[in-house]
């Protein structure tokens, strides 16, 4: 089978999109994933994109992570996706794209590309124990789950995302998994943060982390409305709204090509 694939990355966080629109795929997603995202068999990414007709909008976005598990939510992922289909003619400069359970607003400006992610609930506070270590963090939703640590061990959280981001994962205090964030509070308008993306691992960026973190800081007092979140890939601006949680940054072409699957 011959695909038409295109590759994107925002900050580093990189998809791979493909149209299936009239879903004749459907049951080759998860293979898809695990192969194309796998960077020695296929091309390398943090999982695939697939267009098909949406229900609440005409076009939805589906996510599938490298271990071929799907996902309700990629804040990163909307915004490459918007871009992609403005660049085809599909959808105006401000669109809606249906995503998991909820329907998102997006604006293209150039590179740069704006979503309104909708709500985060925040779903209460949790100490868990991984080996010999303890971490309270915050449980938060924003369509896909989230735990976030805040941590004043600032050159730490590279270390603490790759050895406990797994356990933190898996835990038992979680039946669905979740993403993890460690964040540190670097002043009223700036936040370190590392995630570890359920099913992909630590990776550049993440947009609905930065965006729960910002949420949740700014419930706690940490940060102002406005924050630039400041990931490994670089930074995506958030803004919290009445009308949800906004979120800008860059998007970037890859590659445009066709594979042999």
């Amino acid at each position: 089978m011959n695909l038409q694939i295109t590759k994107m990355h925002a900050l580093g966080n990189s998809y791979i999109i493909i149209d299936d629109l009239e879903s004749t795929l459907e049951e080759k997603y998860f293979e898809l994933s695990v192969l194309l995202s796998d960077k020695n068999f296929g091309i390398g990414s943090d999982g695939i994109l697939v267009l098909n007709k949406g229900k609440m909008a005409k076009y939805k976005m589906r996510i599938f992570n490298p271990d071929g598990s799907e996902s309700e939510m990629c804040g990163n992922g909307i915004r490459m996706f918007a871009k992609y289909l403005f660049d085809k003619g599909l959808i105006d400069k401000e669109a809606e794209i249906e995503v998991g359970n909820r329907v998102v607003r997006t604006i293209i400006e150039d590179s740069m590309v704006s979503v309104n992610m909708g709500k985060v609930e925040i779903l209460g506070e949790a100490e868990i124990e991984v080996g010999s270590k303890k971490f309270k963090g915050v449980k938060a939703s924003i369509g896909n789950p989230h735990f976030i640590i805040f941590t004043e061990e600032k050159n730490r959280l590279k270390e603490y995302v790759l050895d406990y981001g797994m356990f933190i994962e898996n835990h038992k205090e979680f039946p669905n998994r979740t993403n993890v964030e460690f964040a540190y509070v670097e002043n009223k308008e700036k936040i370190k943060l590392y995630v570890w993306e359920r099913g992909a691992g630590m990776t550049y960026a993440c947009g609905s982390g930065a965006c729960s973190t910002a949420y949740v800081a700014n419930h706690y007092g940490f940060v102002d409305k406005k924050v630039e979140v400041k990931l490994p890939g670089g930074s995506l601006f958030i803004e919290l709204k009445d009308e949800g949680v906004i979120m800008k940054g860059p998007v970037t072409y890859v590659l445009r090509g066709e594979v042999y699957i």
